[in-house]
């Protein structure tokens, strides 16, 4: 229930400093420990970070984490995981997390966009988001019904960027048409008085 209440601060954590929507590439593991049924999850290299995830740096106490299951030795590819970063109670990192804000950028620095490492982190087993794809307690593997189902999120959430920037657009494009209509600055011919702003060739285009 505290899910439902919006109780927890997380983010999505999939891409790395090496790798982003090539998702055969990425390098972040998740490999089932059927002694304790707990996922073991691992960054092992630089480049395997999660690199950018937005609240990860100083806020977010979790993170939907990419990762590659394996289980039975056999890699069954990406799929996502509940992984806690930081203590509820003091938010320092857990066991085995480096964590923090990657530092400055070309904009949005009010956004505190993180990196992430993870060396031997368990969790449960039920911390897999199993809806489509699950891994029964001895470790055994059960497939969804359709590969494609995973990726059926990361293209909704695609659509919805793409629509809500078109609204956006829309509403920036109209203010800076009727301004641009209104506002006289400058001369383009001397003598002939200042002229809209939208009768500029730079404007224009």
């Amino acid at each position: 229930m505290r899910g439902f209440n919006c109780e927890y601060l997380g983010t999505y954590a999939q891409t790395e400093l090496g790798h982003g929507t090539n998702l055969r590439e990425l390098q972040t593991t998740a490999e089932y420990d059927p002694e304790t049924q707990e996922f073991v999850f691992n960054t092992p290299k630089l480049e395997s970070m999660k690199w950018w995830p937005g609240g990860m740096g100083k806020t977010v106490n979790y993170v939907i984490l990419g990762a590659h299951l394996i289980t039975k030795g056999q890699n069954h590819g990406l799929h996502t995981f509940i992984v806690q970063i930081r203590s509820e109670e003091d938010h320092t990192p857990s066991p085995g997390v480096t964590v923090g804000e990657i530092g400055r950028k070309y904009g949005m620095n009010s956004n505190d966009n993180g990196f992430l490492m993870l060396k031997n982190v368990r969790m449960p087993r039920s911390h897999m988001l199993m809806r489509h794809a699950q891994v029964l307690p001895d470790g055994t593997y059960v497939k969804p019904k359709s590969d494609k189902l995973s990726y059926g999120s990361m293209v909704f959430l695609r659509v919805v960027i793409a629509k809500e920037i078109g609204k956006w657009l829309r509403k920036a494009a109209t203010i800076a048409i009727r301004y641009s209509a209104v506002r006289r600055q400058s001369e383009i011919e001397a003598g002939k008085g200042e002229v809209q702003v939208i009768d500029f060739l730079t404007q224009q285009y």
